[in-house]
């Protein structure tokens, strides 16, 4: 009896962690934060585990689809190669992003409402750029990355970061421009996003991560010398050279 039971517990053991190498990788938090800024986006084009998973790759058939309006939001025509497309943003994402659905506001635009409504629009377009491998990770990482902490720098909630993208959307589909992405965002859209636990906005705090949080060199060297088996000359109790 005992030897079944211990036979079934390695092999539940096995089995899981068969399971564990089997699943892709997810992201981490700062990374999943800075794309659950694009949640109303991915959920209206029914890709809601865009955020959670590091290597999602579109489908074929999810390609066909955004391939031209994603073409047609860089301002390149809709049968443009992804050669081209790869061109065009090597370079100008990184120079350009910041400016992007900003650069051309109406007189009654309500500036903030159009960065929060960009900051959702950044992150969403920029992610389905990655995914049909039309930009390095790295550099789009860095616009993501950015591009949150934008938003966590202006923006003192997801509540407030919601109502001033619904209003965002408002402004921008009345004014007649494309929204290709997007649906209808209202009181009772935003009360979903902010209510839910599990593909909502109420499990992730704010602000979240930052967007670069880089060891200080001091503890770097102080790792180092702590391996080598002696006392860094740059412990944080001295001053340095």
């Amino acid at each position: 009896m005992w030897f079944k039971i211990l036979l079934a517990v390695f092999f539940l053991r096995w089995v899981y962690r068969v399971y564990k190498k089997s699943r892709p990788p997810s992201l981490p938090q700062r990374k999943h934060w800075a794309l659950a800024l694009a949640h109303p986006f991915a959920s209206a084009v029914r890709l809601r585990t865009f955020y959670a998973i590091a290597d999602w790759r579109l489908s074929d058939t999810k390609r066909a689809q955004f391939r031209p309006q994603l073409l047609h939001q860089m301002g390149l025509p809709t049968d443009a190669s992804g050669d081209e497309a790869r061109a065009h943003l090597a370079s100008t994402l990184e120079s350009h992003w910041f400016r992007a659905d900003l650069h051309d506001l109406l007189p009654t635009d309500d500036p903030r409402a159009a960065l929060a409504f960009a900051c959702a629009r950044t992150a969403f377009l920029v992610r389905a750029a990655m995914m049909m491998e039309w930009v390095e990770p790295q550099a789009a990482w860095r616009v993501l990355l950015l591009n949150a902490q934008r938003a966590q720098d202006c923006f003192a909630s997801w509540e407030d970061f919601g109502r001033a993208f619904l209003e965002g959307r408002r402004q921008w589909v009345g004014a007649f421009r494309a929204d290709p992405f997007g649906k209808t965002f209202d009181e009772a859209a935003l009360s979903a996003w902010l209510g839910s636990g599990r593909n909502g906005w109420r499990r992730l705090p704010w602000p979240g991560p930052a967007a670069f949080s880089p060891a200080p060199a001091t503890t770097i060297a102080e790792a180092a010398a702590k391996k080598a088996g002696k006392k860094s000359k740059y412990a944080l109790t001295s001053s340095p050279p």
